[in-house]
This record gives C-alpha cells, structure tokens and sequence, in this order.
C-alpha cells in the first residue's frame, strides 16, 4: 500500500469482501475506496443496487476521510449536535452516515472505503467486515 493512497489490487480486494458479505445477507450495495482527495481508487455496484448508492457510498468515505474514524460513531454524535449537523448538511461531498470507513496505511489515513445500500446497520457491518481484513 502506497502511503498517498490505497493500492488499487488491495481495493478490489476489499470491494470483493464486502460484495460477498453483501451477497450473503440478501442485500444489493455499492461499494468505492477513495484516496485522501476524495478520487476514486475502484468502485463496485451490484446488479439491482439502486443508481444512486455508489454516490452515497463516495460521500461516506469522503466523510470517513475527513473525520479520520468510522461514520457511525460519527453520525451517533452528530445526532446529538444538531448545529455541527446542519452545518455538516450543507456539504454536498460528504454524507456523515454509516458505512464509511477510513483506510490506513501506518497509522495515517491514506483513503476510504464507504457502502451503500444495505441500510445503515448491515452497511457498518459489512464496510467494517471488509476493511477489517486489510
């Protein structure tokens, strides 16, 4: 893994983890591992995943990128700051909901991964599952 952004063969690795997890569960997502920039390394949607999750799933790693930390436990917060909410709200690149994961490489932050389409819960535990494996 390069220290400016996750290797593409390492995410599509992880992409193919949580595809499977995915699978397993029923359920239809969209995954994408971002750099730090917020550009995409590789992306995955499912057939029948509705058009919009892998534009979900890029804001949710671009959310992971910024606060350096699972979207859940941010969005838990969040739900208790409602001004750093609707402040968060007005940025449209980033989506503070679960299923955002920061990828490191030495302890930096070196990109994302975030899932889409499962709905919040099965989305944290199959983004978690996958980028758990690095």
């Amino acid at each position: 893994m390069s220290d400016f952004a996750p290797a593409l063969e390492e995410a599509q690795a992880v992409l193919s983890r949580a595809v499977a997890d995915a699978a397993a569960r029923g359920r239809r997502i969209a995954a994408v591992v971002i750099d730090r920039g917020g550009h995409i390394v590789a992306a995955a949607r499912m057939d029948g995943a509705d058009h919009l999750t892998l534009a979900i799933a890029q804001r949710r790693a671009a959310a992971a990128v910024h606060f350096a930390e699972p979207t859940r436990g941010v969005a838990l917060r969040l739900a208790r700051d409602p001004v750093e909410a609707a402040l968060l709200a007005g940025l449209p690149e980033m989506l503070v909901q679960p299923g955002g994961f920061p990828w490191r490489d030495a302890g930096a932050v070196a990109g994302a991964l975030g899932i889409a389409g499962a709905g919040a819960e099965d989305d944290h535990a199959i983004g978690d599952a996958a980028i758990g494996m690095l």
